[in-house]
């Protein structure tokens, strides 16, 4: 990696990765590390985006800005939730190794992070992220020299200010409305503030401190206007919905009892309200795109883009009704794995659209070898460069532990309800066009995923469930297995009322957890059994969700 660093960094090299590795024409070099802007979408789904072929037009600065990018139409997450799926972007590494996940919501010190690569290799670093999860509670500030949060004390009048501006007095749809019109300051009620994300970045950028040219910069920004609860501006949605269902679009119950209750099969949407609530998401995503643009625009003008590796993915996607689920827990369906991938650098990556197999764990050795630094010391064999190709045939996604607070709350609603089908762990493995679920209990699942979609196979399906099980037991042999307590560090009475003052605590904290059978015994390879369950990854003990459903 380091040979293909100095490789690139010569006006010849440059010439011969660009022109051998992707066919492109020939730009300049760099003559020093460039700069990187690493932006995620959360909760995007690619098969959403206009830029992916979809109908509605969704993306359309993104569809015309990406014409001298990398657009990679196979690529897939780690996870189908925002703290392991984080993971895997910071670290390289799959859940299995990282151990974050739904009941153990924390990155452990003992992995080195991107930041912290880059800090090293003289890199400036900043983090934006409109996601509570990804902050220092969680322990994903590691290697940035500040973090910004929008509910921080700088920015959290204006964040309000901000999302009193979008909501519609009429608006009924969540529990968000009126948290805000009371005044709430919760973290988890000021994530869709993204206009807030470019200044932050210009005020860090512009500091004092900073001489111009002096180190190169790595910026992260997390945004969250596609997460529930949606609440695009009217205008966003007059231009995705018919007058009709604009107006049905703030009526709509998506309260999160009701929506629990339609994933576990006690509570029904019609047709017609389930369009709406796509329409909806899509016009967060048109959202997004507007935000995307007011952020490049912003770099440009400070003269920040001359030499800046752009890179532009989501954590995760949405359920829209499919398989009968919304929200983004409980699969690892294509709706929630399946994300956007855009590499902006034409010094090195010609554009075009790249049909090769990949997973945001590439991100990680992309970026340190763009940026010339080395492959830290347990870096997994299952992320590789796009430079060198990508992952690779086989892909892993993983979902580790259940979020319990949800089927708790709709067992309190329903005290008949069984909650025992979704108290599993889940593992899907690509090979090409196939790919297999592994479910805990056994409920495996085989699908034909060519041209986007996810054809379910029946009948002589066995065969290739059994081929994709061998190639999961191969893969997770080779994995150094995460080796944790998974304990969280214990807080200080200080550390406590910061956090509760920001809504991490009190009400939000779920102290209960459904525990899962345990007959694995550490064995990650024993993926043949019908009674099997996850283990190897924090323990088999699912929940840790906030009981306002705050989680991911």
């Amino acid at each position: 990696m380091e040979f293909l660093g100095r490789l690139y960094r010569s006006a010849q090299g440059a010439c011969i990765l660009s022109c051998a590795v992707w066919g492109a024409g020939c730009g300049a070099a760099a003559e020093d590390p460039p700069n990187i802007l690493l932006v995620v979408w959360d909760t995007a789904r690619s098969d959403h985006l206009s830029l992916y072929g979809y109908e509605f037009e969704t993306t359309p600065f993104v569809d015309e800005w990406a014409k001298d990018a990398r657009v990679y139409e196979d690529a897939v997450s780690a996870a189908g939730s925002t703290v392991p799926s984080h993971a895997s972007i910071f670290t390289g590494l799959l859940p299995s190794e990282h151990g974050a996940n739904n009941d153990h919501k924390f990155l452990d010190d003992q992995f080195a992070t991107l930041a912290e690569c880059l800090s090293k290799g003289g890199y400036d670093t900043y983090a934006w992220a409109a996601n509570p999860h990804i902050s220092a509670v969680h322990n994903f500030d590691q290697g940035f020299d500040r973090v910004e949060h929008p509910w921080d004390e700088r920015w959290i009048a204006r964040a309000q200010k901000l999302l009193r501006r979008k909501l519609d007095p009429t608006d009924s749809s969540s529990e968000l409305p009126e948290r805000i019109r009371e005044g709430s300051g919760r973290s988890w009620d000021v994530k869709a503030s993204g206009n807030l994300a470019r200044e932050a970045l210009g005020r860090w950028l512009e500091r004092p401190k900073r001489a111009a040219g002096q180190k190169p910069w790595f910026a992260f920004i997390n945004y969250m206007e596609a997460h529930r609860p949606f609440i695009p501006s009217r205008k966003l949605r007059r231009a995705l919905m018919t007058p009709e269902q604009v107006a049905a679009s703030y009526t709509v119950d998506r309260g999160w009892e009701s929506l629990w209750s339609f994933n576990f099969g006690l509570h029904e949407y019609s047709e017609d309200e389930l369009e709406v609530m796509e329409r909806t998401y899509d016009a967060t995503l048109l959202e997004l795109d507007g935000l995307f643009k007011e952020l490049l625009d912003d770099l440009e003008a400070r003269g920040e883009l001359d030499n800046t590796v752009i890179v532009l993915t989501a954590d995760h996607g949405e359920h829209l009704g499919e398989h009968h689920l919304l929200d983004h827990q409980y699969s690892l369906y294509e709706g929630l794995l399946r994300v956007p991938l855009v590499v902006h650098y034409p010094r090195v990556f010609g554009a075009g659209r790249d049909t090769q197999p990949v997973s945001t764990p590439d991100i990680f050795p992309t970026l340190l070898e763009l940026a010339d630094q080395p492959l830290p010391a347990g870096s997994s064999r299952r992320s590789r460069s796009l430079l060198q190709g990508g992952s690779g045939s086989l892909r892993v996604a993983e979902m580790l532990a259940t979020a319990g607070s949800p089927l708790a709350t709709v067992r309190d609603l329903h005290p008949d309800f069984d909650s025992t089908p979704w108290e599993r762990s889940l593992r899907a493995i690509y090979r090409g066009d196939e790919k297999l679920i592994w479910a805990s209990d056994g409920r495996h699942e085989t699908f034909d995923v060519s041209a986007g979609g996810e054809s379910k196979l029946e009948a002589g399906a066995e065969d290739l469930r059994d081929q994709l099980l061998a190639e999961l037991a191969g893969v997770l042999a080779e994995l150094k297995a995460f080796e944790g307590t998974g304990e969280l560090p214990t807080l200080t009475a200080e550390e406590r009322k910061r956090l509760e003052a920001l809504g991490y605590l009190g009400d939000e904290d779920d102290s209960t957890a459904l525990k899962q059978p345990s007959e694995e015994s550490g064995a990650l390879n024993e993926l043949d059994g019908d009674n099997k369950h996850a283990s190897g990854a924090g323990g088999n003990s699912a929940g840790g969700e906030s009981d306002d459903g705050e989680r991911d």
